[in-house]
């Protein structure tokens, strides 16, 4: 088996190091909610008991201010601010309270630490929570802590987390954000900013921006295809894309044996999948591949679980006991929940005769999965290996009971699935014969000719609406939308090339028009 690399190393164990240049402030009072709702662009009514979200502060033309880390605790916020950001911070929020209930200190907070990984989660559950700030960051799940304890937990490479930097989208103030900058400039639009919240301070602008193609320039990565040396030497410089201005280098990373660019990118090229001609001076420098940043995003708690105990009974399977426990307890720690982990984790302690925790373990899976068949049948066994007749014969029994409501519950399932067939069956059937009643009275309508078009496709029947589809961009040439839907119609008759046409045409459209979801869907199907 191949080595892991050292970020492989973090993401199934863990790590620690140094977290200074930072700083905590505390937000509290009885309108705190309220008056950060109002002055911050994430979405902290939402935010839940003990979890924290990243976030931004702008002025009121949303041009940005600090960012940062937002955590609720059970009587206030805290905000984890880069340093040099957290008076200016203060003064600013002070500055803003107007008959609230509102206070905003600084936290002494000194000699913080960042854990990450698994084993940071196992010791987060262990913190007196006044001296923990859980979040996610490069990537990771973890906490800063400013604690003396002692965390056993081997040091994370500070050129692994530069690198983890850059491609999860952390900025750096000074570096990749900058005072006064529009926040639509900035990754911080993809990682901090809620869209569905309601007013902010500088939601309009920010808003605004986006419905009306983006920024000029923003946030992306450049992934470069073949060998680019001294990749750091055009950090600062300006680029151009053939004969246009394409954007400005703001940092670079080595990720996976790969050069990546951050760039700040004009919005006509910013199309993922998109490969490039870069020139540097009017020189040809190399060529790269347009990605999105975040490039490296935390897996959400059930996929990291899960990768954990597929490793873990990899190498129980090896016999590799230690490192399976390990594993297993760390996708028990990243996700409470999975069912799987537990059980897999009984059945070790179970085989290694380790028959209480075994038991503990599957009351455990129990908690997550009340009904689970294998968690009574374990008992059972466990209980009878100890001698506990009677208990063993209750788990049988129970083993049996959640047996048949299982079957019960799978025989509804098929019977709402069928039910629900027949329910789309008909809306669709009902829908098709509206759009065909707007088109009797305007053939020409795009709209209508793309929906019937794609709602056609969706019943197999792609040559009936090609002629839709057709006739919706005959309509309206710039309808990005349509160019997809007819390039997916030919692909389904098997003509591939012609589809691959339109797709290509309805990337230029789709990008002059700052319909950037569309255009990177395009992309995706022309590189697929």
């Amino acid at each position: 088996m191949a080595s892991p690399s050292l970020f492989d190393v973090l993401r199934r164990t863990g790590g620690i190091t140094a977290f200074g240049g930072w700083t905590l402030l505390a937000v509290g009072g009885k309108d705190a909610e309220r008056f950060l709702h109002g002055q911050l662009t994430s979405d902290v009514q939402a935010l839940e008991y003990q979890r924290s979200q990243p976030t931004a502060f702008l002025d009121s033309s949303g041009r940005l201010r600090s960012y940062g880390y937002l955590l609720r605790r059970s009587d206030l916020f805290q905000l984890l601010l880069p340093e040099s950001l957290a008076e200016p911070t203060r003064a600013a929020l002070e500055a803003s309270i107007i008959a609230d209930d509102v206070t905003v200190e600084t936290v002494p907070a000194p000699d913080m630490r960042l854990a990450l990984g698994p084993r940071a989660l196992v010791l987060l559950r262990e913190q007196p929570s006044e001296v923990v700030f859980p979040l996610e960051i490069y990537g990771q799940r973890g906490f800063v802590t400013w604690s003396g304890a002692e965390l056993n937990l081997p040091p994370a490479p500070v050129e692994l987390l530069e690198a983890l930097r850059v491609m999860s989208g952390l900025p750096a103030w000074g570096v990749d954000v900058f005072a006064g900058q529009l926040v639509n400039e900035t990754v911080l639009l993809n990682t901090s900013v809620s869209f569905s919240k309601g007013c902010y301070l500088g939601q309009e602008t920010v808003a605004k921006v986006s419905a009306h193609r983006g920024a000029a320039h923003a946030a992306r990565l450049l992934r470069v295809q073949g060998e680019l040396r001294r990749p750091e030497r055009l950090v600062g410089q300006n680029f151009d894309a053939g004969s246009r201005r394409a954007g400005r280098v703001l940092a670079t990373a080595e990720w996976r044996g790969e050069v990546f660019l951050e760039v700040a990118l004009h919005r006509d090229q910013r199309v993922r999948g998109r490969v490039i001609e870069v020139l540097v001076d009017g020189e040809p420098a190399f060529t790269a591949c347009v990605e999105e940043l975040p490039y490296l995003k935390a897996p959400t708690a059930e996929e990291h679980a899960a990768e954990l105990w597929r490793l873990g009974v990899a190498r129980f399977a090896a016999d590799a006991d230690e490192e399976a426990i390990d594993l297993l307890e760390g996708a028990i720690a990243v996700c409470p929940s999975f069912a799987d982990a537990y059980e897999s984790l009984g059945v070790i302690h179970g085989r290694r005769g380790d028959l209480e925790r075994a038991i503990e373990l599957m009351h455990g899976l129990l908690e997550v999965d009340p009904e689970s068949v294998m968690a009574h049948t374990n008992l059972s066994q466990y209980h009878g290996r100890l001698g506990h007749i009677e208990q063993a014969e209750e788990e049988r029994r129970l083993a049996a009971v959640a047996g048949m409501r299982r079957q019960g519950r799978d025989r509804e399932s098929d019977d709402e699935t069928r039910a629900r067939s027949e329910e789309v069956e008909t809306e669709d059937r009902q829908r098709e014969e509206m759009l065909r009643r707007v088109l009797e009275v305007d053939p020409d309508d795009a709209f209508a000719n793309l929906g019937l078009g794609e709602l056609l496709l969706t019943r197999d029947r792609p040559e009936e609406a090609v002629a839709h589809l057709e006739r919706a961009l005959d309509a309206d040439p710039q309808y990005s939308a349509a160019y997809l839907a007819l390039g997916r119609a030919l692909a389904a008759l098997g003509q591939r090339g012609q589809a691959a046409a339109v797709w290509a045409q309805g990337v230029g459209v789709a990008a002059s028009r700052g319909d950037v979801t569309v255009a990177n869907t395009l992309q995706s199907l022309l590189a697929h």
